[in-house]
């Protein structure tokens, strides 16, 4: 009976692990240009020959990197919505909004490189993630709006023509800024962006205006 060395196979994918967070926030920092493979085998401790063995290329690892961190905000995502969907402390519209959209928030304060790594690749224009299964994940992430808006359609708050698409992408926009943008609050706006106070009224304005947009697209146009 031939054993295999499970001993040496757990420290290859220890290395592998090792080596794909140092990726990750590298890549974040100084998106996948800026990015030397020399730096990455320096904050994983490896030689970086075991990248190229592990990965192929800077590219391909840029690739898992990104796919992972897509990967764990699917998963994220998923419990947040299932939270959402039951809570029983929900109580009218705005709270509704205000609960999506602070849990939206949440999810990116917990994963600070997605909003990173999204900004560097669509300044590379997108090439990477077109290749990556983000189809999944992008109809993951509106299945989620759905499920939250249900309530609402339900009232009759919703014109026929509201679009969910629009309704994601701005609140990725608003959510990827808040946490990205946190210099610009700060020296422009002249807020503390790391202050409690500063997320719990930037929540309630953000609510405010999702209110105001359903309110509007609920009311018939005039010719």
């Amino acid at each position: 009976m031939v054993r295999q060395n499970t001993g040496r196979k757990r420290d290859a994918q220890r290395t592998k692990a090792s080596i794909l967070q140092a990726a990750i926030a590298e890549f974040a920092q100084r998106g996948p240009a800026g990015t030397r493979v020399d730096e990455i085998a320096a904050r994983a401790g490896v030689n970086k020959s075991l990248i190229y063995q592990y990965f192929g290329s800077k590219q391909e690892l840029y690739a898992e990197a990104l796919n992972s961190v897509l990967e764990a905000i699917t998963e994220r995502s998923a419990n947040f919505s299932r939270s959402l969907a039951t809570a029983e402390t929900i109580d009218g519209l705005h709270d509704l909004v205000h609960g999506f959209l602070d849990r939206h928030l949440s999810l990116m304060e917990a994963v600070p490189e997605w909003p990173r790594l999204l900004s560097w690749e669509n300044l590379e224009g997108g090439r990477t993630l077109a290749r990556l299964p983000v189809q999944h994940t992008y109809r993951v992430f509106l299945e989620r709006v759905q499920t939250v808006l249900e309530p609402v359609s339900r009232r009759g708050l919703l014109a026929e023509n509201f679009d969910l698409r629009f309704v994601a992408q701005s609140v990725m926009a608003l959510t990827h800024f808040f946490v990205i943008q946190k210099g610009t609050i700060q020296h422009l706006f002249q807020m503390d962006p790391n202050a409690a106070e500063t997320r719990a009224a930037w929540l309630e304005y953000c609510t405010s205006l999702f209110l105001a947009a359903l309110r509007t697209a609920s009311q018939p146009r005039g010719d």
